[in-house]
């Protein structure tokens, strides 16, 4: 048998069916009599052993369950992807706006409210017949205490999208999500081709960031937002464009 002395606090209580002999001496040493066998390669005991963390099982499982259904072009399974998207935003996890990602970030998954009206142009019976899914989603650059916010959706693929931009900031010092933002959409276009017109849409909005990671994103809208494009209560899961788009390239700027 190998003697390991693991230090531990004296509050600590004693350890319990681990398959050897425990005993917490007065003086706060633990002593493990572990089998010489179990320190081989692969014999280590669960103690030793590094397990991921229930929040980063579940966002992994989101993550997989909703790529491959927008791969698919068919709904997730509906039941899996609230319970996660429940438990995820629970998770209160850091607010950082380096972690919080650049570049497009495309909607996978929405629930909570309404089908907004983009994502029901965007994934129309005619949508079928592109050769790939179309891409909706959100850019945000980030600078300082607020930054600027690009809404992107297709409605043919890049030849034919519309865009809605403005101004965000952040309405409080929190640290942890939820983190709420304001938000002020100053314009808009539509793209058809290589020809660019302005959409008359503007007006105010309220976003909060429910979980973020390099991975994925939970964001809800507050309020309705301009044009009834969206009501408030809508949940949406985002995905980077690496993940389920990777030869998409933004058509304009």
């Amino acid at each position: 048998a190998v003697v390991v002395d693991v230090r531990v606090e004296e509050s600590s209580p004693p350890i319990r069916n681990m398959g050897c002999l425990c005993m917490l001496r007065p003086a706060s040493a633990l002593l493990l009599l572990l089998p010489a066998t179990s320190l081989r390669v692969g014999g280590l005991p669960k103690l030793f052993q590094r397990t991921a963390s229930p929040v980063t099982a579940r966002e992994a499982a989101l993550v997989s369950l909703l790529s491959d259904a927008f791969l698919a072009r068919e709904p997730p399974n509906e039941a899996a992807a609230v319970a996660a998207v429940r438990d995820l935003s629970s998770a209160c996890v850091p607010f950082d706006a380096a972690r919080f990602g650049d570049g497009l970030w495309i909607t996978v998954y929405t629930c909570g409210a309404e089908t907004p009206r983009w994502q029901r142009l965007a994934q129309s019976r005619a949508s079928r017949l592109l050769p790939s899914p179309n891409v909706a989603g959100q850019r945000y650059s980030f600078s300082d205490n607020g930054g600027r916010v690009l809404n992107y959706a297709e409605l043919v693929g890049a030849a034919l999208h519309i865009t809605a931009g403005g101004a965000f900031k952040a309405v409080d010092a929190a640290q942890r999500c939820p983190k709420d933002f304001s938000v002020q959409i100053d314009g808009g276009t539509v793209c058809v081709g290589g020809l660019t017109l302005a959409l008359p849409i503007s007006g105010p909005g309220y976003l909060r960031v429910l979980y973020t990671s390099p991975a994925i994103r939970i964001l809800t809208s507050l309020t309705r937002s301009p044009d009834r494009w969206e009501d408030a209560g809508l949940v949406a899961v985002q995905l980077p464009a690496e993940r389920v788009a990777p030869d998409w390239v933004a058509p304009c700027k």
